[in-house]
C-alpha cells in the first residue's frame, strides 16, 4: 500500500504529504469502479489522506493546487452528513477523486458527468475547475445513504436525488428552499403525489428541488428517523408514518418555506436552468 505521512494540522484533522499512487498496490484493497480509476494509464494520480478519506488528483491541476481545502471539505460533509442520517460513523474509507473537466470525467468512468459515486466501492468521482464548483457533499451523501441505509423502498427513489440535494444546500447562491419558494410563487411544483410517482419527469431542477426542500421539512419538523422510516418503508405509507394526510404535509410544508425564506426573495430560475447548479 502507498505510504502517507500524517501531520495534525490546526483544525485536528489530518492531513498528508503528497505522494505518486502506486495503482497496482493501492488495487489490492480497492474494488469496482475506484480500482479501475487507480489502474487508468491516462491518469498520475497523487493522493493526500485523512482518518477517513483518500482524495486522489493531478499535479498542477486545480484541484491539487486546493487539495487540503478539497480534503478538509470530504471529511466535514461525512461528518456532516452522518448527522442528517442520525448515524454515528462510517466505517470505511472513501476515495475521492478529481479531474478538471467532463471529458476527463468521460475518460475516468465513461460518463461525462460532472460527479458520480459508487457506493460499493466507496468511491466518488468529481469535475472542479474555476468555473466549475464540485458537488462533493451530494455525492459522498449517495455513498453514505446508500452504503449504510441500503436502496430505498420502491416508492421512495425520489428520495435519493432530494437527500443529496438537500444536504448540499445549494443551487448557484440560493439555498434550496429559497429556490422553491419561487418554483411555488409560480405554481410550478405539482401536488405531492405527483412528486413521489411521476419524480423523474418533472424535470431535473424542478424535482430536484422540489424533493431536496420537502426532506427538508420532514428533518427539521418529525427527525431524522422518519427520514430513514420513509427511505425504507415507503411514500406509499407516508401519511401513517408522518401520522398526517398528504394534504396537510403539503400545507405545513409550504408554510415551513414561508417561515424560512420569508417572502422577500428573488431567484433567477433562467440562469439555474441555462446554467445550472455550479
Amino acid at each position: 500500500m502507498p505510504h502517507y505521512l500524517r501531520i495534525l494540522i490546526i483544525t485536528s484533522l489530518i492531513a498528508t504529504l503528497s505522494l505518486p499512487i502506486n495503482p497496482e498496490a493501492a488495487a489490492q484493497s480497492v474494488t469496482g469502479l475506484v480500482a479501475q480509476a487507480l489502474d487508468n494509464p491516462d491518469f498520475d494520480w497523487n493522493s493526500i489522506r485523512c482518518d477517513k478519506v483518500i482524495l486522489y488528483y493531478q499535479a498542477g491541476t486545480f484541484a491539487g493546487r486546493h487539495r487540503q481545502a478539497l480534503l478538509r471539505s470530504a471529511e466535514l460533509a461525512i461528518s456532516e452528513v452522518l448527522v442528517f442520517m442520525n448515524e454515528s460513523e462510517y466505517n470505511r474509507i472513501l476515495h475521492v477523486f478529481y479531474v478538471g473537466s467532463r471529458e476527463e470525467m468521460n475518460t475516468l468512468v465513461g460518463r461525462t458527468y460532472t460527479g458520480l459515486a459508487t457506493w460499493t466501492a466507496s468511491g466518488v468521482f468529481l469535475v472542479s475547475n474555476p468555473e466549475w464548483r464540485s458537488f462533493d457533499k451530494h455525492e459522498i451523501t449517495h455513498v453514505l445513504t446508500m452504503g449504510m441505509w441500503g436502496a430505498p423502498d420502491s416508492t421512495s427513489r425520489w428520495m435519493v436525488e432530494g437527500v443529496a440535494i438537500y444536504n448540499d444546500g445549494w443551487c448557484r447562491e440560493y439555498s434550496v428552499d429559497e429556490i422553491a419558494a419561487e418554483l411555488l410563487s409560480q405554481n410550478k411544483l405539482p401536488p405531492l403525489e405527483r412528486l413521489f410517482a411521476n419524480f423523474r419527469e418533472l424535470g431535473e431542477i424542478n424535482a430536484g428541488i422540489y424533493a431536496a426542500s420537502f426532506i427538508g421539512f420532514i428533518r427539521e419538523t418529525y427527525g431524522a428517523d422518519k427520514v430513514y422510516d420513509l427511505w425504507k418503508n415507503g411514500t406509499a405509507d407516508i401519511e401513517r408514518i408522518l401520522d398526517s394526510s398528504t394534504d396537510q404535509l403539503a400545507k405545513s410544508w409550504k408554510s415551513y418555506l414561508l417561515n424560512e425564506v420569508g417572502d422577500d426573495f428573488d431567484v433567477d430560475l433562467e440562469a439555474i436552468n441555462d446554467k445550472g447548479c455550479g
